[in-house]
């Protein structure tokens, strides 16, 4: 994620702000790429639009939109903009200031949500809770508690879903939910591939600067030590990609020790390249253990029946109900929205329902969610179906041409 310093706006030029809104609209943990499409969208160059700097100009003395950092001001001049398309009568105008309008209310919400940053005073103190998190997943809250007390009760949990359903940012959330706030310093996140080790994960022989070889500690190691320092705080190790590692190959003893109700020195072991003298290594009772599984990939084998047993697994399906509907209004129409989720809907019944395919493969609504670039809606679902959607349905139905055709003639 972006430094949240870059959203404290007291005492910034209005390029500065500009600057921060543009970080913002590529949803704040965005690559240079999206900063980039962020910085080219409508949606920022607000400053440029006339009848925007005419508002400001009678209403605020103000030359540029970005000199107003209070939200209240900018529903007024929201509010503004809406007394001016009720009293014009040209159908073309009228769209053309409902998208100047939804600009100004997406710079409302960045504003809004500055400030309840600002007011939190940006630190791991502030408690979270889901319920009044505003940037968060589109899951149920019901089902999203019941897999926070999951996680609580068993200690391990594997989201499992589609690609797409958004389980890496599920698992963040869940992980301040555990921790009680957003303290990114007691959360580790791995990727697992084919390559990654026992040696990278717990422990292993290791060369040194000076050609020697020593015993050097893995990422997990160091991190059950750190909260055995801590024992009073809650710790939450996300693994991304869980199924794509050797995992009896990478645990090892630890398929033993990471069970719930194993977390204690009583069963504590000597790891395999530790010293006699070495102390024995046990996974603390505040370490929690979230996994990410894709469902689609055929190529990943199946999940170690040892392992299984130590997971609670949880299903994260495709959410395209009113939450995601909303999200989407802030960009595109209603009827537009309407479409897209029909369209998906239709798309995801058929694969959730074929003897071929099955609900592991649904379309995810993560693949719609990058809103900072939206022009022409039109043009924005034809590339998200041609250079992401098409080529994903081409790769599950590779045996079977004439389903393909169907799913990407409902999307198309």
């Amino acid at each position: 994620m972006a430094k949240q310093s870059i959203y404290r706006l007291k005492g910034k030029s209005p390029e500065e702000v500009k600057h921060s809104f543009i970080h913002y609209m590529g949803d704040k943990n965005a690559t240079s790429k999206q900063i980039k499409d962020a910085a080219n969208s409508r949606y920022v160059k607000i400053d440029t639009i006339g009848i925007v700097r005419s508002i400001c100009k009678k209403m605020f003395e103000l030359e540029n939109v970005y000199e107003i950092t209070d939200a209240g001001r900018i529903s007024s001049l929201s509010d503004a903009l809406t007394t001016v398309i009720n009293t014009k009568a040209e159908d073309g105008e009228i769209k053309e200031l409902k998208n100047t309008r939804s600009y100004v209310n997406k710079y409302r919400d960045f504003l809004t949500y500055c400030a309840n940053l600002n007011e939190e005073a940006l630190d791991s103190t502030t408690p979270y809770d889901f319920a009044d998190d505003q940037d968060k997943p589109f899951i149920d809250k019901d089902k999203f508690n019941e897999i926070v007390e999951l996680l609580f009760r068993k200690k391990n949990i594997i989201l499992q879903g589609a690609p797409g359903v958004g389980k890496t940012f599920l698992a963040k959330k869940i992980a301040y939910q555990l921790i009680g706030t957003k303290k990114d310093e007691n959360i580790e996140t791995v990727q697992f591939h084919q390559s990654y080790s026992y040696e990278d994960f717990i422990q292993g022989i290791r060369p040194t600067t000076t050609g020697e070889f020593n015993v050097r500690n893995g990422i997990f190691y160091n991190f059950c030590t750190k909260a055995k320092e801590l024992p009073e705080e809650t710790f939450v190790f996300i693994i991304d990609e869980i199924n794509r590692g050797n995992l009896s190959k990478i645990f090892g003893e630890l398929m033993m020790l990471i069970e719930f109700d194993k977390r204690s020195p009583r069963y504590a072991l000597k790891l395999t390249y530790s010293d006699e003298d070495s102390p024995r290594f046990y996974v603390p009772e505040n370490v929690y253990i979230i996994g990410c599984m894709n469902t689609a990939d055929r190529s990943i084998a199946i999940v170690d029946y040892a392992l299984r047993r130590r997971f609670a697994f949880c299903d994260v399906e495709p959410e395209f109900g009113e939450t995601f509907r909303n999200y989407l209004g802030s960009a595109l129409s209603k009827e537009f929205v309407d479409e897209l989720c029909g369209k998906v809907n239709r798309v995801n019944e058929i694969i959730r329902t074929s003897s071929s395919l099955g609900k592991g493969l649904e379309i995810g609504h993560s693949y719609f969610c990058q809103l900072s670039s939206v022009d022409d809606e039109q043009e924005w679902w034809k590339s998200i179906c041609k250079y992401e959607l098409f080529p994903y349905l081409h790769e599950i139905c590779f045996d079977n041409e004439e389903l393909c055709g169907e799913l990407c003639n409902i999307l198309g």
